[in-house]
């Protein structure tokens, strides 16, 4: 085996054990003239939205039926708490942590009006986003595949997934997955929201 496929290998097996993916090049968005359902995401009610809110309020999606439909902004209005799930379908640690974070999700969310999760992918595709969102029955809104990069999603993104960042409603950031270079998981986070963001 030559010295840069073992390198390679290696890496993943340490990643792996570790609980992270190390991030690839995320592929570039589709063509923008292409025709979008979903183009057209203003709505009356967000125009009042400030902060996270307003940013993302035109470019998040939800499933429903198995496809994606705008998400309704005007939900946004009371959240002071946001975390930020970056995660792919090809990321064999993402596939295992996805199915607790829902499940935390569905039970947290309803007394909490002031948190919201958004789901930042890094699948290579649209489809591969689509497929994931449908597999594991992801109930958060998500930005859009092609906004990604405009929205500049990533900007609490560490070095590998799957990873969970909690910011304030200013931005600053209460609890992250990584530690300068040490990964500790998204479960930490997840653990650390149930202290860190009140019941209203």
């Amino acid at each position: 085996m030559n010295s840069l496929l073992e390198k390679s290998c290696l890496a993943l097996a340490l990643s792996l054990a570790l609980g992270l993916c190390p991030l690839a090049a995320q592929s570039s968005p589709s063509d923008p003239s292409a025709a979008d359902p979903l183009a057209d995401l203003n709505s009356a009610d967000s125009d009042q939205l400030t902060g996270f809110a307003a940013t993302f309020a035109h470019h998040l999606v939800v499933l429903e039926d198995g496809r994606f439909k705008r998400f309704d902004a005007s939900s946004l209005k009371d959240v002071k708490y946001w975390a930020f799930y970056y995660s792919a379908s090809w990321c064999a640690p993402c596939r295992a942590f996805t199915p607790k974070l829902i499940d935390f999700y569905n039970q947290f969310k309803p007394q909490h009006p002031n948190f919201e999760l958004i789901f930042v992918n890094h699948d290579q595709t649209e489809d591969d986003m689509l497929a994931y969102m449908k597999s594991d029955a992801m109930t958060w809104p998500a930005v859009r595949f092609d906004d990604i990069d405009d929205l500049k999603a990533n900007r609490y993104c560490g070095d590998g997934i799957p990873d969970l960042v909690l910011v304030d409603a200013n931005g600053k950031i209460l609890s992250d997955s990584f530690h300068g270079s040490d990964y500790l998981g998204p479960e930490k986070v997840m653990n650390d929201i149930k202290t860190l963001v009140p019941t209203p």
